[in-house]
C-alpha cells in the first residue's frame, strides 16, 4: 500500500464521509463511558479519559478532536457524561480545567500525528507526552485557583503520575500497533 502524506491513521482506515462520522461518535461514546470508569479521588477523580483522548487523537486525527470539543460541548449543554454529570456549572468546577486541556491537547496530538506513517515511534511519544503535559497544566492551574497551588498538585497531580505513564504507554502502543498494521 502506498500511503499518502500529511494524513491520520483513521484516513488509511477509512475514505468515506459515514465512516469518520461513525468514528466521529465512537470517539464521544469512548469519552463518554471513560469518564464514568473511575476511581474517586478528591477532587479529581481517576478516569480513563485520558487515555481515550491520547488514543482518539492519534488515531483519528482532526476527527478525534471534533469528538473531544463535541464531548465537552455536549456535557456543558447538561448531558450528564462528564465524571461527576454535567451542565454549564460544571466551568465552575475544580476539575473543569482537565476538560478544556482535553480540547487542547486533542488539538496538538491530532495536528502532531498527521503524518505518522512516515515518522518513527518517537514522533508519536512526543505528541501523546506533550498532550498530556497540556492536559495536566491545564487542570492544575484552574484547581490551584480554588485549593491553591501545592495542594492542586498534592490532588491532582501526584496520584495520577504513574496512571498516567500506563495511559500514555498503553495510548501509544495501540495507535502504533495500528500504524504498523497497515
Amino acid at each position: 500500500m502506498r500511503f499518502r502524506n500529511n494524513v491520520s491513521i483513521l484516513d488509511q482506515y477509512t475514505s468515506g464521509t459515514l465512516s469518520k462520522i461513525a468514528f466521529y461518535l465512537l470517539g464521544i461514546i469512548l469519552l463518554s463511558v471513560s469518564s464514568k470508569i473511575s476511581i474517586p479521588f478528591f477532587p479529581v477523580p481517576m478516569t480513563l479519559q485520558t487515555f481515550v483522548v491520547y488514543f482518539i487523537a492519534a488515531s483519528m486525527g482532526i476527527v478525534g478532536f471534533y469528538s473531544t470539543i463535541s464531548y465537552v460541548a455536549l456535557g456543558l449543554m447538561g448531558l450528564p457524561i462528564f465524571a461527576a454529570g454535567g451542565g454549564i456549572a460544571y466551568i465552575m468546577s475544580p476539575t473543569f480545567g482537565f476538560l478544556y486541556g482535553m480540547i487542547l491537547a486533542s488539538f496538538l496530538i491530532a495536528y502532531l500525528s498527521k503524518n505518522l506513517f512516515n515518522k518513527k515511534i518517537i514522533r508519536l511519544l512526543f505528541a501523546v507526552s506533550l498532550g498530556a503535559l497540556i492536559i495536566f497544566t491545564c487542570g492544575i492551574i484552574h484547581l490551584a485557583g480554588y485549593i491553591g497551588l501545592e495542594k492542586a498538585l498534592t490532588a491532582g497531580l501526584y496520584p495520577f503520575i504513574y496512571s498516567e505513564f500506563l495511559k500514555i504507554a498503553l495510548a501509544i502502543l495501540v495507535s502504533y500497533l495500528l500504524i504498523k498494521k497497515n
